[in-house]
């Protein structure tokens, strides 16, 4: 079954060009070893130790580093050889394989540490709009987009299929549902309330950890954002 399911997903990320990737050795693989998960919860990858993709042997790897890793895997299934690309990001546990515009997690259910008005990091599209219905406008980029809340005061940017960052502003209603701070805080509140330590070579950014940090925008608006080291 997950074959089949894997079946659908295969594309390349439009990012990444052929020429991009570099032949790298199997083992390039090893810091992803291990199940993957949809947002709902249902398995749709697993790389195991002996280096197989649900099951079918890697024949070869290509990198690429972008903001991402990207990754190009032949596979042998059933004497047929085919190319899977995916992208690995994120940390902790916003860890994420994207792969043909999905968001694949380690988890069958979402990991987070904050969230703001109910929306955590990670959380589908359609969860979203499920909670807060469907926004005032929505802006389309290559590779994401931002739902725009104007009445409440926020935004929340999609990268795929989910949550890749909520910012909320000074002058709408939003809060942290952790800690109760808003956009109208000040960025030493934010040090104060989370025991939180600056987010490297950032002079905004509040590094809350679970692979999450804060950037303190003052006076004007304030986001939370998956981190990447």
């Amino acid at each position: 079954a997950k074959i089949l399911v894997l079946a659908l997903l295969v594309i390349i990320p439009a990012k990444v060009s052929a020429d991009d990737y570099r032949s790298v050795d199997v083992t390039y693989l090893k810091y992803i070893i291990g199940n993957w998960y949809d947002t709902k919860g249902n398995l749709v990858l697993t790389i195991s130790s002996d280096y197989k993709l649900n099951g079918c042997p890697i024949m070869s790897v290509g990198y690429a580093a972008d903001s991402a890793a990207c990754y190009k895997v032949r596979i042998n299934e059933g004497g047929s050889y085919k190319d899977i690309e995916f992208e690995h990001s994120g940390s902790s546990y916003h860890e994420t394989i994207t792969l043909n515009g999905y968001s694949l997690r380690r988890t069958k259910n979402p990991q987070y540490f904050e969230s703001i008005g109910g929306i955590y990091l990670g959380m589908s599209k359609s969860d979203v709009l499920k909670l807060y219905g469907q926004p005032t406008s929505e802006e389309k980029y290559k590779f994401d987009s931002t739902l725009k809340y104007a009445n409440d005061g926020f935004d929340v940017r999609i990268f795929g299929d989910t949550v890749s960052s909520v910012t909320i502003y000074a002058r709408g209603n939003r809060k942290f549902d952790r800690t109760g701070l808003s956009a109208r805080n000040s960025i030493n509140d934010f040090f104060r309330k989370y025991n939180a330590s600056p987010y490297p070579n950032s002079r905004r950014g509040v590094k809350i950890g679970y692979g999450e940090v804060i950037h303190v925008f003052e006076n004007d608006r304030v986001e939370l954002a998956m981190s990447y080291d």
